[in-house]
């Protein structure tokens, strides 16, 4: 009798097969799965770049001290940077029978290269021309007295560099100076000034609820000064801003200037918010403000629009 004997690897070969036929289901599945996460990663990707920029530019925080308050803080714009401000304003003298002052005021800076920024501002009012401190004292023949009676036109050009000198890293303040040259138009002969400003800044940041402190010290020189004329003024400016978000901020400061022989310094204390809108572009201040001498305006109210014109190279 013939007896038939099967090799025991056949077994292992059928298994083996059942294997490969499971592993060639399982791969076809992968095959299916793998481009679907691969393009679900991808999607996410490109959402997250495309949200980065938008992020980023909203976390960065608004300035705590600039228009319209009298307040310059010491950070120069990047180089190719440029942003246009206006500021209109509307005051009311402590005496005298004219008692209300209009003014615009605008300015162009431009970043030309790093730590220097060019600045060209006017500045145009009527009223009484003795509470507008931006006009310096306009060159007049008329006293105070005289000149409080009569609603006057005046204005002023300036053109100036500011060159930043520390940035406020590592710990130290952010140190700047401003120079500039100013020519006063008024009921008289036009007037010339030298203007040069210590500009202090330092950030405290707590994330969103950023706290800024900025000191502006300054002296006013007249060129060729009119008999009676004062030849040599000082500033003094100073201000806290408190940061609600990354995009609004409180400010108050305190603005100090010296005025002519007989007049008591300026002095005026201000209050109020500035907001950057949406498009990022744009920025919104009023301020609301109140002098603490005869010579100062009794209250002033001061709207402000900054437009970033371009973007640093």
């Amino acid at each position: 009798m013939t007896t038939t004997v099967r090799p025991p690897f056949h077994r292992n070969v059928f298994h083996l097969r059942l294997r490969d036929k499971d592993a060639s289901r399982q791969g076809c599945r992968m095959c299916r799965l793998l481009p679907q996460k691969y393009a679900t990663a991808l999607l996410a990707a490109i959402h997250l770049s495309s949200a980065a920029p938008a992020v980023a530019a909203v976390d960065e925080p608004i300035e705590l001290a600039d228009d319209p308050f009298q307040i310059t803080d010491p950070v120069a714009a990047k180089p190719g940077a440029a942003e246009v401000a206006f500021v209109g304003a509307v005051e009311r003298a402590q005496r005298g029978q004219v008692r209300n002052t209009g003014a615009i005021e605008t300015q162009l800076q431009m970043g030309v290269m790093p730590g220097l920024e060019l600045r060209i501002g006017q500045v145009g009012a009527f009223g009484n021309l003795e509470t507008r401190r931006k006009l310096g004292t306009v060159s007049d023949v008329l006293n105070s007295s005289e000149d409080g009676g009569q609603a006057a036109w005046g204005g002023s050009t300036r053109i100036g560099a500011l060159y930043e000198f520390s940035d406020g890293r590592g710990g130290y303040p952010a140190v700047a100076g401003l120079m500039r040259i100013r020519t006063l138009y008024g009921p008289g002969k036009p007037a010339y000034e030298t203007e040069a400003v210590a500009l202090i800044g330092r950030t405290f940041p707590f994330g969103q609820q950023a706290v800024g402190t900025h000191l502006n010290i300054g002296w006013v020189a007249r060129l060729e000064p009119q008999l009676g004329e004062r030849p040599n003024r000082y500033l003094v400016n100073a201000s806290i801003g408190q940061a609600l978000s990354p995009v609004t901020a409180l400010v108050l400061t305190s603005a100090r200037e010296q005025q002519e022989w007989g007049d008591r310094d300026y002095s005026l204390i201000q209050a109020g918010v500035r907001h950057r809108l949406s498009e990022d572009r744009v920025v919104v201040g009023l301020a609301a403000g109140f002098g603490t001498t005869r010579d100062t305006p009794r209250y002033q109210i001061a709207v402000a629009l900054q437009w970033q014109l371009s973007n640093a190279w």
